[in-house]
């Protein structure tokens, strides 16, 4: 499927929080209740429509750990937004 705009997006946080899952939620309407830590970056995308124009939302999930924080520093280039998530239970 064509789009008109691509908007990179990332979503940032400590490790545990819930990113991982926000992403397949967004991108696959699922929810797993157990999940593999993110090693690196994993991303997903969704076609969306807005004033009748397909734009295109690539969602980059990094990961949490603190060994990875200097690699997942790159990923943050061009990005035109960021979801900060974080567990207030915590």
């Amino acid at each position: 499927m064509s789009y008109d705009y691509l908007f990179k997006y990332i979503i940032i946080g400590d490790t545990g929080v819930g990113k991982s899952c926000l992403l397949l939620q967004f991108t696959d309407k699922r929810f797993l209740r157990e999940h593999d830590l993110t090693i690196g970056v994993e991303f997903g995308a969704r076609m969306v429509t807005i004033d009748g124009r397909p734009i295109k939302l690539q969602i980059w999930d990094t990961a949490g750990q603190e060994s990875f924080r200097s690699i997942t520093r790159s990923y943050y280039r061009g990005a035109a937004g960021a979801l900060l998530v974080y567990d207030i239970t915590r």
